[in-house]
């Protein structure tokens, strides 16, 4: 219960103070690695027929230490280039995940995810996102002798101060993989963009992707673990680009 009231009082005090979000290809996990400091890049570009949609590409790089078992926070600098357009600094970002109860304690590990960007130029509006992060192992998925990992993320934009947008979106994402062994994970994951529930004329059309994705963890022991995933995402509606290239690699090593 203290971690929650933690997280919980965490998220009141900066939507108190700034706001907003933004749509990344990546699954935030609820499990805080205690003690480690952490360098990761996700990156991701748009393949579509349509040059507005066509290589939309963004890059992201983040500092993160397990400060305590239950915190880890981070910093990121993104990077986005829209197409047609050359890649720009998109603002600091302050990321922080909360392993709300250890892993097995409960049916479901609940965690929470809260981020601030603070915009690099005076024509954007800050970015808040928040919202739970929730995960399940499941060993011998319906008497099959297979193990998966299925993973949730439930997170709320809004945006405050000069240019902002007054929609409120929701963004979905889920990933369901299968435990072969540390290296290779196969399985699926869908992104959803839900701009409608507050708001709607402010907002554009909802975006949907799905699609196959891989992880693997390789132990390097004493020097660190490199984690990798790698997916392609299908465009579901024509508001969304028929397909996105997405990769994300991790570098941690205990401290």
């Amino acid at each position: 219960m203290d971690r929650i009231g933690f997280a919980l009082a965490f998220a009141v005090t900066l939507v108190a103070g700034m706001a907003a979000a933004r749509a990344d290809f990546e699954i935030r996990y609820p499990i805080v690695d205690y003690r480690e400091f952490e360098f990761e890049h996700n990156g991701s570009t748009s393949v579509d027929s349509r040059s507005a949609l066509n290589n939309n590409q963004s890059y992201t790089f983040e500092l993160g230490y397990g400060l305590f078992p239950w915190w880890e926070p981070e910093i990121e600098a993104p990077y986005n280039a829209p197409p047609g357009s050359n890649s720009a600094f998109g603002g600091l970002t302050w990321e922080n995940t909360f392993e709300l109860a250890d892993p097995g304690e409960y049916w479901l590990t609940p965690g929470f995810f809260a981020e601030y960007q603070h915009a690099a130029s005076r024509a954007n509006a800050d970015q808040f996102t928040f919202g739970p992060t929730v995960q399940r192992e499941w060993n011998n998925a319906f008497g099959s002798g297979l193990n998966t990992l299925h993973t949730l993320n439930l997170l709320v934009a809004k945006q405050v101060g000069r240019n902002r947008n007054d929609a409120t979106p929701i963004a979905i994402a889920w990933q369901t993989r299968l435990r072969l062994n540390q290296y290779f994970e196969p399985g699926f994951e869908y992104y959803g963009n839900l701009d409608t529930i507050v708001n709607r004329t402010t907002v554009s059309d909802p975006t949907h992707r799905i699609g196959p994705v891989v992880v693997g963890l390789v132990n390097f022991y004493r020097y660190g673990a490199l984690k990798y995933e790698a997916g392609y995402l299908f465009g579901l509606n024509n508001a969304t680009e028929r397909g996105t290239i997405r990769w994300r690699l991790e570098y941690e090593k205990a401290f």
